[in-house]
């Protein structure tokens, strides 16, 4: 059972990842628009695997290939935008129950897959699990629902990129190599397209002229974001090789599955966090917190095997 312990590393690395997103949207970079214009730019990296295929892939699969990049582009900057406002523990399984959503229904409209009552019920568990891990119950502030827009309509974003992201790997025209590269393109020109909009154009700008006017002192805590930031990018980014390994030996239906690890790591990472960084990492530890988290991972694992299987 290989593909078992390679997913949950997998999702575990995820989870670092949201972390560091939050420790640095709340403390190092401030502006969602910058994050994100900085992510995508890094796509550039992708050129590196071209000598092992990239290839032309004709217009119509390559204005897809842009087009669902860029999609990716705002599917973070408005992901980024929930963090900033909320507990990462609630933000992220807000975005994975949307993206499992959204994708199981692109999936029945486009391979013309059968609505069965296991089907309808475990599409009900995800939404159902991931409203009540991402809100404290009884519900006494309108608080908690800050970044709620923004992790539904970035877990949209998501799910259509990576619907699109199938099609083109899947395609003969195309392959991984050269799909993942021209996505990548994709990236880039969502980056580039920040730009304008006059308020990120500010933002990205300022950071850019922020760095040749920082004096010494600063230096130490602009090394520490950088290495944050590559960090965090480091383990996504191993992260997505370790899942495609885990669909290469597996099955994917079972991967997917274990997506409700990613929120378990999520949660005890935030928590240990929030003990030395309370005011970056505003996890709750009551009993009754711990309890609902947990009834409701199980209440996900049980939807996401029901859509799966």
């Amino acid at each position: 059972m290989t593909w078992v312990w390679v997913s949950l590393l997998a999702y575990f690395l995820l989870a670092v990842s949201s972390v560091l997103d939050k420790a640095l949207l709340k403390r190092r970079i401030p502006n969602p628009s910058v994050f994100s214009f900085y992510v995508s730019i890094l796509g550039v990296v992708a050129f590196v695997l071209a000598p092992f295929g990239l290839k032309w892939i004709g217009f119509s699969l390559l204005s897809m290939s842009i087009f669902s990049g860029a999609l990716f582009t705002y599917a973070m900057l408005f992901m980024f935008m929930a963090v900033r406002k909320n507990e990462v523990s609630r933000v992220t399984p807000l975005v994975i129950s949307a993206i499992q959503i959204v994708t199981f229904l692109i999936a029945i409209i486009f391979s013309v897959e059968i609505l069965n009552f296991q089907k309808i019920a475990g599409v009900a568990l995800l939404f159902f699990g991931g409203f009540f891990i991402s809100f404290d119950l009884p519900i006494k502030s309108l608080k908690i629902f800050s970044g709620f827009k923004f992790a539904v309509l970035g877990g949209f974003l998501f799910a259509l990129a990576y619907s699109l992201f199938g099609y083109i790997y899947r395609d003969e025209n195309a392959g991984f190599v050269s799909g993942f590269i021209w996505t990548r393109v994709g990236l880039l020109i969502g980056g580039a397209s920040l730009l304008i909009v006059p308020s990120f154009r500010k933002e990205i700008f300022s950071t850019l002229r922020a760095g040749s006017k920082k004096k010494k002192k600063n230096r130490k805590g602009k090394k520490s974001t950088i290495f944050l930031f590559f960090v965090n990018k480091a383990s996504s980014s191993i992260a997505s090789v370790l899942m495609n390994y885990a669909f290469s030996i597996g099955s994917v239906a079972y991967v997917q599955a274990m997506a409700s690890a990613q929120f378990v790591f999520v949660l005890l990472l935030a928590s240990i966090a929030s003990m030395r960084r309370p005011d970056i990492f505003e996890e709750k530890l009551y009993f009754w917190d711990w309890f609902q988290k947990i009834v409701s991972i199980g209440i996900i694992g049980v939807g996401v095997a029901l859509v799966s299987l």
